[in-house]
């Protein structure tokens, strides 16, 4: 392409890239990975006697801890295999995330009475299995 009077070469180069640019369209963003589940540990909620389900008539709140969380599977030569036998999907299973150890919760029940549950709440996690 001859370059005509009056227009430098670098003009040239500038129009030439602003012609790819509109043609390429605009720069995007590769897109953002899922965000991935928060690691296996202790969680803890707030609820109220009644609501555990137990029996125990009492207005007293206790707090309540469980394991909660994802655990990744290690990759093992049978995952792989397992894996290209299922197909999309891929194998079902893993570690879990469950209690290592529990603790003891203890409430006043609507006799005026200490009550106390052995082992009701989770006192520490792992991935298990």
């Amino acid at each position: 392409m001859a370059a005509r009077p009056g227009l430098s070469r670098c003009f040239l180069l500038l129009l030439f890239l602003l012609l790819l640019l509109l043609l390429l369209g605009p720069c995007r963003a590769p897109p953002a990975a899922p965000p991935a589940a928060p690691p296996c540990g202790l969680r803890s909620i707030s609820v109220g006697v009644g609501a555990l389900g137990l029996g125990y008539p009492s207005p007293e709140t206790v707090v309540f801890r469980y394991c909660g969380g994802g655990c990744p599977a290690p990759p093992t030569l049978h995952r792989l295999a397992l894996g290209a036998v299922l197909g999309p999907g891929g194998p079902e299973g893993g570690p879990c995330c469950r209690p290592t150890r529990y603790e003891d919760v203890a409430f006043l029940d609507s006799g005026l009475r200490w009550q106390r549950l052995p082992q009701l709440s989770a006192g520490a996690c792992a991935c298990l299995g």
